[in-house]
């Protein structure tokens, strides 16, 4: 509280607290001298006869009878400073007159002010002690008695000024105190609302995550996580009420092998995969990967455990293997059918030139396709990777020997096949999935190319690389349709309306292309035709052997 330009500590906010504090020193003064007045009657009864030592005594005990009576919590503020001015004055009679050195008394209203008033209250009061002083050195008429007002005005007012900045730095301890605790709990506000908001996104998310201390203790889980394995939310630490199998209906996962006690264990892993049979009774296929968290500011290090559920990547996988196992099969036999009736077909000795050249292309390209629908399944279970086995062949063979094979393809559309390939083109790589990208774009090419249209392949080597460029005057691509030509199934809607196809090829070509470590990159303007680049790198010089052509059949 506040009186006048003074300031008390004693009162803690409330008017009960205020008046307890004020009791509490005035009982205090009361008994110290109660028990002097006992100590001077037992021991100098003369001096407890003298009326002024009696009316002192007896004013120190009415002024206690009255601050217990005083309803301070009603009263004016400044009220309070009466009580140790009066106090000093009852002080002055009890002293005054007397070789006992009662002034001693005095420390109690001085270190009240000092403690509970500003400097100024201090001030007053020491003023009104030194005027008590003077008037009764002036009685007492000696040397002594002017000394020992000086000397009991000068210790009172170190011990009021070493009270009084005692107390000051005392609240300003109190103050900083007040705001560091302010600040502590704004920031453990600030703490507490990041790490919700951070749970509500991982809970928001459908990946299962538990984060783990460096001891193996659980300190979070998401709701995926608990779902997943049929945790209970209250006590995440309960044994989960899912069981981890190593297959579809196959073996239980033995506990020590499971990834949550890996990751209690410290190790660190990645697409672990298990069988989950939950609570609900349904097989789920999950993906769990754990990761090391280092550890940054006040959090230590731990593990994160992240788990994935595959089941529908899973079943679409085993989808795409069984259909591509029966498309492999069902192709088979009319590529068959047309290589021997084609092989037949060469064993006539009547047959012209021209026709037998034709012929010959027709069962390399179909012991291509054979070859390609043989690899359906494999490429289909292992995920495909645009590469099978590396050799050093030349792409310039293989450039021509795609040309060739549609020649007959572009003549019947009066469309001009011009081929630049004056070197050898040496690079590292599969040469039948190279035969695939170049076959692949080659086609397109002629396919969206009107009549009397040309093609232009050009092959080179700049730099460290091997580029080849295959350009036509064709229909081109739409601006809008150009970022999504390498998306699978994707097809611009003019391309459909001159041609069948699936959408698939480019893509494809691309993938094979990016697994060699090379680039394929497309130019279109709409109405003036389309540009793809291959980019490759370039083979290092062979040490012996020339390159081999990578050519599968003749």
């Amino acid at each position: 509280m506040r009186i006048g330009a003074a300031e008390t500590t004693f009162v803690v906010g409330t008017p009960d607290a205020r008046t307890r504090s004020i009791w509490l020193t005035q009982l205090v003064l009361a008994a110290s001298v109660l028990i002097t007045a006992v100590l001077v009657m037992v021991l100098q009864p003369a001096t407890f006869g003298r009326w002024n030592f009696l009316l002192g005594t007896l004013a120190v005990v009415v002024l206690t009878l009255a601050t217990l009576a005083v309803p301070w919590s009603r009263m004016p503020a400044p009220t309070v400073l009466a009580v140790p001015f009066a106090d000093a004055l009852a002080i002055g009679l009890v002293s005054s007159g007397t070789e006992l050195r009662l002034g001693y008394l005095w420390v109690f209203p001085v270190m009240w002010v000092a403690m509970h008033f500003r400097a100024t209250a201090l001030a007053a009061l020491l003023a009104l002690i030194g005027l008590i002083l003077l008037v009764d050195s002036s009685i007492a008429s000696s040397s002594i008695a002017a000394l020992r007002v000086f000397v009991v005005l000068i210790s009172l007012t170190f011990i009021g000024i070493t009270a009084h900045l005692a107390l000051r730095r005392t609240r300003s301890l109190r103050r900083l105190m007040r705001r560091q605790a302010g600040r502590l709990t704004a920031t453990l506000g600030r703490r507490s609302d990041q790490e919700r908001r951070t749970m509500e996104i991982l809970n928001g998310i459908d990946t299962g995550i538990v984060r783990l201390s460096e001891a193996g203790t659980i300190l979070a889980v998401n709701d995926a996580y608990s779902r997943l394995y049929g945790l209970d939310l209250l006590d995440p630490t309960l044994p989960a009420r899912s069981v981890e199998y190593t297959g579809l209906r196959g073996m239980p996962v033995p506990y020590s092998e499971r990834p949550f006690s890996r990751a209690t264990r410290g190790e660190t892993f990645t697409d672990a995969s298990v069988w989950l049979f939950t609570a609900e009774g349904e097989w789920r296929a999950l993906s769990v990967t754990a990761k090391r968290l280092a550890a940054r500011g006040d959090e230590d290090a731990g593990v994160l455990l992240l788990v994935h559920d595959v089941t529908a990547l899973t079943y679409a996988q085993r989808e795409r293997e069984r259909f591509t196992a029966m498309a492999s099969h069902e192709l088979k036999h009319p590529l068959t059918v047309m290589i021997g009736n084609a092989e037949l077909a060469l064993e006539l000795d009547d047959l012209a030139p021209r026709t037998r050249e034709r012929f010959e292309s027709i069962i390399a390209a179909s012991d291509r396709m054979l070859t390609m629908t043989e690899s359906l399944v494999t490429t289909s279970r292992r995920g495909f990777g645009g590469r099978d086995e590396v050799d050093d062949i030349d792409l310039r063979q293989i450039v021509l020997d795609s040309v060739a094979s549609f020649r007959a393809t572009a003549a019947a559309a009066d469309i001009t096949i011009d081929v630049r390939a004056d070197e050898a083109l040496p690079i590292a790589a599969d040469g039948f999935r190279l035969r695939q990208v170049v076959d692949n774009v080659v086609s397109n090419a002629i396919k969206y190319t009107q009549r009397d249209g040309e093609v232009r392949i050009l092959a080179a080597i700049d730099r460290a690389s091997v580029v080849l460029t295959i350009a036509d005057t064709g229909i081109g691509i739409d601006a809008d349709d150009l970022p999504l030509v390498l998306t699978p199934y994707f097809r611009a809607a003019e391309a459909k309306e001159k041609a069948g196809g699936t959408g698939l090829g480019l893509g494809i070509s691309n993938d094979i292309v990016r697994a060699h470590g090379g680039t394929l990159s497309v130019e279109s303007e709409t109405g003036a035709g389309t540009t793809v680049t291959v980019t490759l790198p370039l083979a290092p010089a062979p040490d012996a052997a020339p390159p081999r052509t990578g050519r599968e059949s003749s």
